[in-house]
């Protein structure tokens, strides 16, 4: 499954990946959270919709658009 950027506001268009909470390679749960993610107003933490191996595709401390590919997670 490939997770996309989300939009956290109606006028998001970027956000910036702050940290990742899970190592690349790492196992992940449904509800865990995964990364931090930067908008223009606010920082927040996002929780994983699926459970199994993480690959990123989104490095921190880049600013990518909405819907953009962060990451694989392999069920």
């Amino acid at each position: 499954m490939t997770l996309k950027l989300p939009k956290a506001a109606v006028s998001m268009q970027e956000g910036k990946i702050v940290e990742w909470f899970v190592p690349n390679g790492g196992q992940v749960v449904v509800g865990q959270k995964l990364y931090a993610l930067e908008t223009e107003k606010t920082t927040m933490e996002v929780d994983s919709p699926f459970a199994g191996t993480v690959t990123y595709l989104g490095e921190v401390g880049t600013t990518y658009a909405v819907g953009h590919p962060i990451a694989e997670i392999n069920t």
